[in-house]
């Protein structure tokens, strides 16, 4: 990755990039999310807004840790946004399909 934090992992599998978000970064998750579509597709941070698509903070508190400590498991969420079709899964797994 371009800018990759350096707590997640990234591969793609045929168009699809994958990105693994580690619960334990110091990155939040919708940073992870906007570089993994940033290696998907070239392009520059200037040229994409999550905002325009998902509040960030919703994104980063959806699959944040619950008020015990306890992680949360399961669920998805997904998006389009920069031109790619984005998921987001519970286990931190982040889906960028820059060929909808």
């Amino acid at each position: 990755m371009r800018t990759s934090p350096t707590d997640t992992d990234c591969h793609a599998t045929d168009d699809v990039t994958v990105v693994d978000h580690h619960e334990t970064s110091d990155v939040e998750l919708s940073v992870t999310v906007v570089h993994a579509v940033l290696e998907a597709t070239g392009k520059e941070p200037t040229d994409v807004n999550l905002n325009d698509v998902i509040q960030p903070d919703a994104l980063n508190r959806l699959f944040s840790p619950k008020h015990d400590g306890t992680p949360r498991r399961g669920g998805r969420v997904s998006f389009d946004f920069a031109g790619c079709h984005v998921t987001v899964y519970g286990d931190g797994e982040i889906h960028v399909d820059p060929n909808p």
